[in-house]
């Protein structure tokens, strides 16, 4: 019997430069300089990233998001929490209910921008096509490489999720500019309570290491500080 260990990361208030995870810690440091300077709102944005690894009862275990039995049912829920009504991709743009209910990434390396009404979608690809060359669509950039061309989407009110390599299959990295986490938990707690699904909560800040990132490999029934597991009767509140 399969077992799909689901883990869903989560950093949320980032600046530009922590969304990338190059931020420079004496750049925190820094106080501001005038009374404006310090007045002035920073803008912060959230990220969410989404695998995971299938157990098997026999052979090696299977990591990935894609790789997860309930791969399906899970996407299902994060297109249920984020409710766009176009997404688009390049010069590919999705519009109506049945493209969009039929559409799911297919491999690594994809990027695509989410877009919860027309207004936004109008707004989001603007900004992106005022990117320089490719940008968020460019096969051949990294995502740290693409932030830059990122910052003007999230702040049209889009999100953006990119599809990233895993050991088999792919991941979903997520940014938004809006908290959005509350959305996840809501269609992603229900999925809980039995023997072959088990779902963990896991802060960012705490899983900067390949080897706490693969937690359940060595210390599944003991996680680590800040990676808390979701059950049935788990409540945020």
């Amino acid at each position: 019997m399969n077992k799909d260990i689901f883990k869903l990361i989560f950093e949320h208030d980032l600046r530009l430069e922590q969304l990338s995870g190059n931020a420079d810690p004496r750049g925190e440091l820094k106080r501001p300089s005038t009374l404006e300077e310090f007045m002035k709102p920073v803008p912060v944005y959230s990220k969410f990233y989404f695998t995971g690894t299938r157990f098997g009862a026999t052979g090696d275990p299977q990591f990935g998001f894609s790789a997860l039995d309930r791969f399906d049912s899970l996407f299902a829920g994060f297109m249920q929490a984020l409710k766009p009504v176009r997404i688009f991709s390049g010069v590919e743009q999705l519009r109506t209910p049945a493209e969009i209910q039929q559409w799911a990434p297919t491999a690594a390396g994809q990027a695509f921008v989410l877009c919860g009404s027309d207004e936004v979608a109008g707004r989001a690809k603007t900004a992106a096509g005022n990117a320089e060359g490719d940008g968020l669509f460019a096969a051949d950039l990294s995502v740290r490489e693409k932030i830059d061309c990122l910052k003007p989407v999230l702040d049209a009110g889009a999100q953006v999720v990119f599809t990233e390599q895993a050991h088999n299959g792919f991941d979903l990295h997520l940014f938004s500019k809006a908290n959005i986490y509350e959305s996840f938990f809501d269609v992603y707690q229900p999925m809980t309570g039995t023997d072959t699904f088990r779902f963990f909560s896991i802060n960012g800040k705490r899983a900067k290491s390949e080897r706490l990132f693969y937690f359940e490999t060595w210390t599944l029934e003991r996680p680590p500080h800040g990676f808390e597991e979701v059950f049935p009767e788990t409540r945020l509140r």
